[in-house]
């Protein structure tokens, strides 16, 4: 009980104490280090002449990828990828053009090989389980099966055209098909082209 008598004692006591006096002018010691040196800037320089149009980035540069893309694997991915961007460009343009059956099927073809060696490239790495990759492939099964079909409906239509069969290579048939491989192909450049 003393000991509590006495804690609460040295407390009363102590109680209210704090500094008293004036605080030092820190401002006036201090002034050598504070640099509020006011910088002003020329106003923009804006001329009536036409502005100037940015450049297109290089993609396709492989020394543009190396120094401003990201370094190390995913580099060489993207690298990889610039051709297939290409590719499909040209392929989405043959499909709305609605281009002969011959021009559709090499372009087709020569997408699904660009796929399927980025493919077994890639088969053993991290990048196959980029979207990118899943895109890429699944792309190039249902590019296989439009050119296909595409390529049959041109000689079977003229031995089934009334059958059940013959349903399947209809011009409004094949022309949804192409319609669905469109939206897949404009899909796949979305993810191709947003690459982080």
């Amino acid at each position: 009980m003393k000991k509590i008598f006495a804690i609460f004692i040295i407390a009363i006591l102590t109680m209210g104490a704090g500094y008293e006096g004036t605080l030092p002018d820190l401002e006036s010691e201090m002034s050598y280090k504070i640099k509020s040196k006011k910088v002003k800037y020329p106003p923009l320089k804006t001329s009536d002449k036409e502005p100037k149009r940015l450049q297109k980035v290089p993609k396709e540069d492989k020394e543009y990828v190396d120094i401003i893309v990201k370094k190390g694997r995913t580099a060489e991915y993207v690298k990889d990828i610039q051709p297939v961007i290409t590719l499909l460009e040209k392929f989405k343009t043959y499909i709305e053009d609605e281009k002969n059956i011959q021009l559709f099927n090499a372009i087709a073809s020569n997408y699904i090989d660009h796929a399927y060696y980025i493919q077994n490239k890639y088969a053993n790495r991290p990048e196959h389980f980029y979207a990118s990759y899943r895109a890429m492939i699944s792309l190039a099964d249902d590019a296989r099966q439009v050119a296909s079909l595409k390529s049959e409906g041109l000689v079977y239509t003229r031995y089934m055209p009334y059958s059940d069969e013959g349903d399947t290579y209809s011009p409004a048939n094949i022309r949804k098909e192409c319609d669905k491989l469109l939206k897949n192909i404009y899909d796949t450049l979305y993810v191709l082209k947003n690459l982080d």
